[in-house]
């Protein structure tokens, strides 16, 4: 099949008590009653350690993956170089806005992917009619051009660059994922150069995935741990090495779900440029 870090709880509050030694015919020390309240009231406050919470079963993940998650790449205007291809995935900025304007009116309410992955995994609630929204690559546009409309409205996304293309002209800086780590956006790793992970071999799968992730945790001073597929692109081989790097959830396109690994497997649509504001919210009722 192709396509598609907490509770740290813990303080705990440690009571001493004190007492002194004398004769046998020494009068035992009282405690007051005003001591005995302090001493109860103390106990009572000590905090309990909460439960983790219990994650899914597949099928219950699989049943809850039915939230809408929107792929964008590009934010410019077209241009004349521009192939057919690249026209379907470049979303001018008043389209973007457009679409966004049309999610807010519609109801919808975007979340954060850690939020969409928490309830995926452990059921944790979220808004009505919630939906992620996603940008891939690492276009310097995701800075100069998302990052705005998304200030506007007032929406998290999350993005996932390549590392190869990070500080270089028309791509983005290591100073600009911090500014959209910085504004509540998610950061994610799409590889280092896209390559297929279904084509991936040997020392390819470090070079591809944990490196990547290494990377942006070094930029971020966090750890990252969810991905994008190149091409949305994987395969049943390529999970396996996805878990061993450390992600803890994947995103696809259109393919189906993976019964058996629906973390790994979190399939996206990518809106083209020629949708309206009516033909997104269509497509949200009818591809999820």
């Amino acid at each position: 099949m192709r396509r598609r870090d907490f509770l740290a709880a813990g303080g705990a509050l440690f009571l001493a008590g004190c007492s002194r030694s004398g004769s046998s015919s020494a009068a035992a020390p009282t405690t007051s009653a005003a001591e005995s309240a302090a001493a109860s009231t103390s106990a009572a406050a000590t905090p309990t350690e909460e439960p983790a919470p219990t994650p899914g079963t597949p099928a219950e993940i699989l049943a809850r993956s039915t939230v809408p998650v929107l792929c964008f790449h590009q934010i410019r205007e077209f241009r004349p170089d521009d192939s057919a291809y690249a026209r379907t995935i470049i979303t001018p900025p008043a389209v973007l806005t457009a679409q966004l304007q049309a999610l807010r009116d519609g109801g919808h309410t975007p979340v954060t992917a850690p939020a969409l992955v928490d309830h995926l995994q452990f059921g944790t609630p979220l808004p009505d009619r919630p939906v992620l929204l996603t940008f891939d690559d690492g276009s310097v546009t995701h800075a100069t051009a998302a990052l705005p409309a998304l200030r506007e409205f007032g929406f998290p996304a999350a993005f996932f660059p390549m590392t190869v293309v990070l500080d270089k002209p028309d791509w983005l800086s290591s100073d600009q994922l911090r500014e959209l780590d910085a504004a509540g956006m998610t950061i994610g790793a799409h590889s280092w150069d896209h390559q297929r992970v279904d084509q991936l071999t040997g020392g390819q799968w470090t070079e591809q995935l944990d490196d990547p992730r290494a990377t942006l945790a070094g930029i971020l001073g966090h750890p990252v741990d969810l991905l994008a597929y190149p091409h949305g692109m994987w395969d049943q081989e390529a999970l396996p090495h996805v878990a061993a790097a450390g992600y803890r959830a994947a995103f696809q396109l259109s393919d189906p779900t993976d019964p058996a690994q629906p973390l790994l497997t979190i399939r996206r649509i990518m809106p083209p440029p020629t949708w309206d504001g009516a033909t997104l919210l269509a497509h949200l009722e009818s591809d999820f």
